[in-house]
């Protein structure tokens, strides 16, 4: 079914039951989560609602498969890992495919691309501890290709494993000399198994040194990545720029930010370049910046946090009212001097949204690590020149 097109479908999660989600005249759509059972998610099914109850023939693809054809298949997706056990893999589907009727087969032992597409099944469908373990039996028996160490890192990424997930993307950035492993994966929406690239694993590597603190050493992935391809060029900017904002780097950050708000504008960036305005000290630019994320209203979390952060700007405006003042950034805050200032005045301000997250080392459509998150927010502090 084809519910690409907002016009005809509409995503069940947003709609709420109050706003007639059986009286819409667009079909309603629902992408079961893990919630529901391992075998739903197994098969990668979709609940859909639609009145009248019957889905517009032009938005099905039938696919007609001959009888004599089936049992070839079968034995196909089983190899590949697909199969009555994994498809129903609830006691009532294992004792139905486990019935005492049934023969008992001795299986040979999974070829390498077996282990690989079976963890690409169980990484689809979140559980990562089993996609682990079959990537570590593909990752055995190719110990020199670098394809089965990024997805090593990749679900280690995504179990929050950072520390390993590092090791494994340095493995795999380390072996991307050698012979690439490039087979057909076993889920039929994944397509191909693409190659691994090497700007994908530095920019995945900088994730996640970012994530751990290592500013230092995420910037210099993020280089390399730049290097190594165009693809992924906001995302790789956007995180640099994150990285250099919390090394104090702010003019060098703020670059990174108006590239990456070239290539894709959007409130995100928008707040980003406003903050560095912010610990630049020039107020009346970031202002600017915060309406512009107001005006994009994407994504919606950044705009509503470029909307307070215009608000806190203003204040800031209004009590300077004009007045000389040294602005010195410290940590994570910045403080204003001015003379004449009666007090100490502090002003909110949110911080930057986080980094992009990381991107599917060697598959398609497969949840990954989320890496950096970002400052949640930080202020600015007004206070007299003598103190």
């Amino acid at each position: 079914m084809d519910i690409g097109n907002p016009q005809i479908a509409v995503n069940g999660r947003g709609v709420d039951e109050s706003e007639g989600l059986f009286r819409t005249d667009r079909i309603v759509y629902y992408e079961p989560d893990r919630s529901l059972g391992p075998r739903i998610v197994a098969q990668q099914s979709m609940f859909v609602i639609c009145n009248p109850p019957r889905i517009p023939k032009p938005h099905v693809t039938w696919v007609d498969v001959p009888l004599n054809d089936k049992e070839g298949i079968r034995q196909h997706l089983s190899h590949r890992g697909v199969s009555d056990g994994f498809l129903f893999g609830d006691l009532v589907g294992w004792a139905r495919a486990n019935d005492r009727s049934k023969p008992l087969t001795l299986e040979d032992a999974l070829t390498p691309e077996q282990h690989r597409d079976r963890g690409a099944l169980w990484h689809r469908a979140e559980r990562f501890e089993d996609a682990l373990r079959e990537y570590e039996a593909y990752a055995a028996a190719l110990p020199d290709v670098a394809q089965p160490q990024g997805l090593l890192g990749d679900t280690l990424s995504a179990m929050g494993r950072f520390e390993e997930a590092l090791g494994a993307y340095t493995r795999a950035i380390e072996r991307i000399g050698h012979p690439l492993d490039t087979g057909l994966a076993a889920a039929p929406s994944s397509g191909s198994v693409a190659p691994v690239k090497l700007n994908v694993l530095y920019y995945n590597r900088g994730n996640v040194s970012a994530t751990l603190g290592r500013h230092a050493e995420a910037v210099a992935d993020f280089d390399s990545a730049l290097r190594h391809g165009p693809d992924l060029q906001r995302n790789v900017l956007y995180n640099r720029g994150n990285s250099k904002y919390m090394l104090e780097r702010f003019a060098e950050a703020y670059e990174d930010f108006d590239a990456a708000w070239s290539a894709g504008e959007g409130s995100d960036a928008a707040l980003a370049l406003g903050n560095c305005k912010v610990m630049m000290g020039e107020f009346p630019a970031a202002m600017s910046w915060y309406r512009a994320g107001v005006r994009l209203q994407r994504p919606e979390g950044s705009a509503a946090h470029c909307s307070a952060n215009a608000i806190s700007c203003r204040s800031l405006l209004d009590a300077l009212d004009g007045r000389e003042h040294v602005v010195r950034p410290q940590g994570q805050d910045v403080y204003v001097y001015v003379e004449s200032q009666p007090g100490v005045t502090t002003f909110p301000f949110a911080g930057g949204r986080g980094n992009a997250g990381n991107t599917p080392s060697g598959m398609m459509r497969v949840p990954t690590g989320e890496g950096y998150e970002g400052v949640s927010g930080f202020a600015v502090i007004m206070l007299p020149t003598q103190t």
